[in-house]
């Protein structure tokens, strides 16, 4: 094996990771992906290491995310350069947990880099989630959606349960291959005990999740839920319309097209109490304090007699006293400053004050955003592109929405696109008493590519760990209802015109997940710490 090509290694371990993540089908390759990457690392001591990781996760990353580069015809530039410079850039991130892995050994020697590895990279994965750099798509957890029974685990550790136990699979199976092809016969019976502990160890890794699986799924029997829990009527509207002239056409002919297609479900014979329309679907500064910049879908809620949660561009403003550093300045009232927020808006019929609203917290890095504007305001107009509205103020608080039912209320919790990558972060609207979630986005940027539907699979890993009921609206699709075990339950076909009705049952408990978040990856974080510490500590004493 030593005359293969150390490139090759990379290149098959890319190559897995890539056809194991949806929507391709093939997520079993992820438990087997590490091996060619991890047996050439702990043989050999190759100068250019790195170089491999590197090739090994920019084909993960261009295999699985080259769609971002929206390769059409009417693409902004500013997005396609942004895809080749993430493809570019996002593969050096990979190389983190590697470095730990080299050290560990080059101090402690293979085995323990090996046993190891799995703590490192959940805890890597965890770390990449945080802050305004985060870009968790690409988490190994993600893979495993299409793995049913097994992935339901994640409602008690999060998907980083599941990335921590396909690293140790793949650490476990190459330690069983190595056993398999030791050159002594001797050495194979000398490792008896370790080939009957790792076997059983791999056996139980498959197997108790499946079982646990098998149990919970059918405690979330959709029928079943229907009929024990209140039910919610929703419509989800989906307009198909075309994202690089939404800014350039009629708003209001815009929000017409919307409500013409709610209009076809709401005369039905199950008339939504709620209807759900898709990120910035209202493509207007909209300031919640004065009434005529939400006038026409108010006065549309009020007489059809249902409430709307839909997208915005919300506009707050400021004095030049208590402006945010980032605020601009108001081109027809030189004393008033602007900060503009990607929003959702939730309208309930004959509201007596304005709209709740919820501003999106997590924004797409450079994308909506560059990461960390305020200390690099001279680079901000760098990263502003030509179609709708770039540089959006950030969030500060994280709330639910109250929808005015019937009978009663429910609470929903509000996703906005990127947002429902971010584990922790949809937990937290469910610790915060959501009964359901919705995930509002555009998607339309990505036609015809995996992208949408990758977005939406990722949004039923979500459902799992918080056994919610995901309501998800957008442009152009995916838009479609998914229930605590992941299970599409219904969904419109992408790139129509179209409006879905779902009734949705209301739940209350919590999982671990949502009670107590990513405790899970804070204990692999704390033990990588304290093993790379202490990798360090014996380097300048003799232990």
């Amino acid at each position: 094996m030593n005359k293969i090509s150390p490139h090759l290694y990379a290149v098959v371990t890319g190559l897995l990771l890539a056809l194991s993540f949806p929507p391709m089908y093939f997520f079993f390759f992820a438990f087997i992906a590490f091996i060619p990457l991890l047996y050439f690392f702990s043989e050999q001591d190759y100068k250019r290491k790195y170089l491999l990781v590197y090739i090994a996760f920019f084909i993960y990353h261009s295999g699985c995310n080259w769609w971002i580069g929206s390769w059409q015809a009417d693409s902004d530039p500013y997005l396609t350069a942004s895809s080749i410079a993430l493809a570019i850039i996002h593969p050096l991130f990979f190389m983190f947990p590697f470095w730990i892995f080299f050290t560990l050994k080059k101090r402690f020697g293979k085995n323990i880099a090996l046993n190891s590895f799995p703590f490192i990279w959940t805890s890597y994965e965890w770390l990449h989630n945080l802050g305004e750099l985060s870009y968790p798509w690409l988490t190994i957890g993600n893979t495993q959606i299409y793995n049913y029974y097994w992935v339901q685990f994640v409602e008690i550790t999060g998907v980083w349960g599941a990335s921590f136990l396909i690293i140790v699979a793949n650490v476990i199976i190459l330690k069983l291959i190595n056993i398999f092809f030791a050159k002594k016969a001797n050495q194979r019976i000398s490792h008896r005990n370790e080939l009957i502990l790792f076997t059983s160890i791999l056996s139980a890794l498959i197997t108790i999740p499946v079982i646990f699986g098998i149990v919970r799924t059918s405690q979330f029997n959709h029928s079943d839920l229907m009929k024990r829990h209140r039910i919610l009527k929703a419509g989800i509207i989906q307009p198909a319309i075309n994202p690089w002239r939404k800014w350039e056409i009629s708003v209001d002919g815009m929000i017409q097209l919307q409500m013409d297609i709610a209009d076809s479900l709401l005369d039905n014979e199950k008339k939504p109490e709620l209807i759900i329309w898709n990120e910035t679907a209202i493509p207007r500064y909209v300031h919640l304090g004065t009434y005529y910049h939400y006038s026409y879908p108010a006065e549309w809620v009020a007489i059809r007699n249902a409430a709307l949660f839909t997208g915005v561009a919300e506009i707050e403003y400021f004095n030049y006293e208590n402006k945010p550093i980032t605020a601009r300045r108001d081109i027809n009232e030189e004393s008033l400053y602007y900060e503009p927020y990607n929003s959702s808006i939730l309208i309930n019929p004959n509201d007596k004050t304005k709209p709740q609203s919820y501003r999106k917290m997590r924004l797409t890095p450079m994308a909506e955003r560059l990461p960390y504007t305020e200390y690099l305001m001279f680079m901000k107009s760098w990263f502003e592109w030509g179609v709708g509205v770039s540089s959006w103020g950030i969030g500060t608080e994280q709330k639910n929405l109250t929808v005015r039912m019937k009978s009663d209320s429910a609470s929903l919790g509000p996703v906005i696109c990127i947002e429902s990558i971010y584990p922790e972060f949809v937990s937290r609207t469910v610790k915060n008493g959501a009964e359901f979630i919705a995930v509002i986005t555009n998607d339309a940027w990505y036609d015809y590519t995996p992208g949408p539907e990758q977005h939406f699979l990722i949004s039923a890993v979500r459902a799992i760990e918080n056994r919610r009921y995901i309501a998800r609206c957008a442009n152009t699709g995916v838009s479609g209802l998914i229930s605590p075990t992941g299970e599409t339950i219904s969904r419109l076909p992408q790139y129509t015109k179209a409006g879905l009705f779902v009734e949705i049952p209301l739940l209350k408990d919590m999982t671990l997940y949502s009670e107590y978040g990513d405790w899970f990856a804070l204990i692999c974080f704390i033990y990588t710490v304290f093993i790379f510490l202490f990798a360090y500590i014996k380097k300048f004493i003799k232990l």
